[in-house]
C-alpha cells in the first residue's frame, strides 16, 4: 500500500500531514527533507521525548509486551496514561497494524518486534527535522509562512488520511461528519498547494470530488468480514513525479 501511494507523491521538499494518527504514512513512505505533522493527539511529541530521554526503556518494554490481536482491539478505545506505555501504544498502532491505521495486526512471517526495537533511534531521526502541530486540521495551512524562494508552496506536498467517512476508528478525537470530510475536500481543492487525500470510495465522496474537478484514483481493494471498500487517493493533480 505504501509503495502504490508513494508511486502518485509528488516531488517535494516539505511534506504537510494534517492528520499524522498513528504515523503510517510518515514512517512508511519515502521522507521529505521538511515536515510538519500535524494530530490533535500529542502522542507524536510523546513519542519522541520517550525515545529522546529512555530508548532503552522503551526497547524493554517492546519486548516484555505482547504482539496480540486483542490488545490492538484493546488499544483501539482505550488510551494509557503513563508516557512510556502512550509511546509503547503508538508504536504498536503504527507499527503493526495495516498501514498504521489501528484497526488490523499485520501477519507474516516476520520478526516484527526485533525489527521495530533495531528502528527506535531511526524512529527518532525520522521526527528529527519534523516540526510538530497539535491543531484542528483547519487551522495549520493559515499558520505556516509561505513565500516565493524560501517556503514556496510549489515544492511543498499536502496529505490528508483523515478518519474515512463512516467508519469505524480508534482516534481520540471529535465525532467525524460529513461536513468535515467535505473540509478536507475543500481543502485540497483550494489550498494551492499540490495535496492528495486519502478516502474509500463512498458514494458522497466521490461526487463532492466531482464537484470540485478532482482527480480519484483507486489505490487498493480492502476486504473484511463485513465488506470491501476500495481506498482511493483524490488529488489536486493529474502529473506525478516520483520522489528524486
Amino acid at each position: 500500500m505504501a509503495k502504490n501511494l508513494a508511486h502518485y507523491f509528488p516531488n517535494h521538499k516539505m511534506r504537510i500531514e494534517l492528520f499524522f494518527g498513528a504515523g503510517g504514512s510518515f514512517f512508511y513512505l519515502p521522507k521529505p527533507q521538511y515536515a510538519i505533522l500535524n494530530d490533535l493527539d500529542d502522542d507524536v511529541y510523546n513519542l519522541y521525548m520517550v525515545v529522546l530521554r529512555d530508548s532503552e526503556g522503551l526497547k524493554n518494554e517492546i519486548l516484555r509486551v505482547p504482539l496480540s490481536e486483542t490488545l490492538i482491539k484493546y488499544w483501539r478505545s482505550n488510551r494509557e496514561n503513563s508516557e512510556m506505555m502512550r509511546a509503547v501504544r503508538f508504536i504498536y498502532l503504527s507499527n503493526f497494524t495495516y498501514m498504521g491505521k489501528g484497526d488490523t495486526l499485520r501477519l507474516g512471517l516476520d520478526n516484527a518486534k526485533l525489527t521495530l526495537i533495531d528502528n527506535v533511534d531511526k524512529t527518532l531521526l525520522d521526527l528529527k527535522t519534523a516540526k510538530i502541530t497539535n491543531r484542528d486540521f483547519r487551522d495549520v495551512l493559515p499558520r505556516i509562512s509561505f513565500s516565493k524562494g524560501v517556503n514556496d508552496k510549489s515544492k511543498c506536498f499536502l496529505y490528508l488520511d483523515p478518519i474515512y467517512l463512516e467508519t469505524e476508528h480508534y482516534y481520540n478525537v471529535p465525532t467525524w461528519s460529513k461536513d468535515d470530510t467535505v473540509d478536507c475536500l475543500e481543502i485540497v481543492a483550494t489550498s494551492g498547494i499540490r495535496s492528495a487525500m486519502s478516502e474509500f470510495a463512498h458514494p458522497f465522496v466521490l461526487e463532492e470530488a466531482r464537484r470540485r474537478n478532482l482527480i480519484v484514483i483507486p489505490v487498493k481493494s480492502r476486504a473484511n468480514i463485513k465488506n470491501r471498500q476500495t481506498e482511493i487517493l483524490i488529488t489536486n493533480y493529474d502529473s506525478p513525479n516520483l520522489f528524486e
